[in-house]
């Protein structure tokens, strides 16, 4: 039996003869619990960064479109930011009709269409060229569709998409800094410049016209082209001749092959010369 005389261990003595591992898993938690609460705190901050962030990508839209008094042969000068160009002559027109869809970001999906709204169609005249082009500025840009004459004039510029122009018998002038580039159906001189994309050239037909195509790196596809003189060049690439092919002139390619899948007597006139590829022929025979 204990005697009444001894002492009970108070709860420090207690605490201090405790098993070293759970005074480790005390001190532990002890650390561990404030190490949770900031993780908990930092993934709620910066999954509300997060929202924001995405809110202030959102995309909208708005289209304007009106029509302009030409005549039957206009000249029209097109200049254009981020977005793309489609142009289509048609016969007895005299105006040139064009929807823009402008596209801007905001905060939510009506402020970014309230922002696109806001991007500017600038319309003017230069003697008898009709001059339209948008620049709104960062995170903007705008797509133009346009119906115009004919025999129109035209001349684009593009910053950065695909530029596409059909059914024209006047001068054709394209300048995309990046995008494809394509034109058919045409009827006067053709000149391209694309540091950066694919050029599809297809059924000119100009016995007295001209056609100086410049590429960066992107393919050249020619197909039933007829015209007087060709001055193409293209740095890095492939150029494909296809269908026919009548004129003279001289395609250098840089680093790229040259395939003319075309009768040979069509290119009698036409230099082929790549400096570093091939030049392949491969005779249709007169088809």
């Amino acid at each position: 039996m204990r005697s009444r005389d001894e002492e009970q261990p108070s709860h420090e003595e207690l605490a201090s003869s405790s098993p070293p591992d759970e005074r480790r898993l005390r001190r532990g938690r002890q650390i561990l619990l404030p190490l949770i609460a900031l993780l908990l705190v930092t993934l709620v901050f910066g999954g509300f960064l997060l929202v924001r962030s995405l809110g202030e990508r959102v995309s909208g839209t708005s289209v304007a479109r009106d029509s302009v008094d030409s005549g039957t042969k206009p000249s029209l000068r097109l200049s254009n930011g981020p977005g793309q160009v489609s142009i289509e002559g048609g016969a007895d027109l005299e105006t040139v009709k064009y929807e823009v869809v402008r596209h801007a970001r905001g905060s939510d999906p009506a402020a970014a269409k309230s922002n696109a709204s806001d991007v500017p169609v600038d319309l003017s005249r230069e003697d008898s060229a009709i001059i339209l082009g948008t620049d709104g500025g960062r995170e903007t840009g705008a797509d133009y569709a346009l119906r115009v004459p004919s025999a129109s004039d035209v001349e684009i510029e593009s910053e950065a998409g695909g530029v596409e122009v059909s059914g024209l018998d006047g001068d054709v002038t394209v300048r995309a800094e990046a995008g494809d580039v394509e034109i058919r159906d045409a009827g006067g001189s053709v000149t391209v410049e694309a540091p950066q994309g694919d050029v599809t050239i297809s059924g000119v037909n100009t016995d007295t016209g001209q056609a100086e195509i410049t590429v960066g790196s992107g393919d050249l596809s020619l197909e039933n082209v007829v015209l007087g003189t060709l001055e193409a060049e293209v740095e890095t690439g492939e150029v494909t001749l296809l269908g026919r092919f009548s004129g003279s002139g001289r395609i250098l390619v840089q680093t790229g092959d040259i395939i003319a899948s075309i009768p040979s007597e069509n290119t009698a006139n036409l230099d082929l010369e790549t400096r570093v590829g091939e030049v392949v022929r491969e005779d249709r025979g007169g088809e």
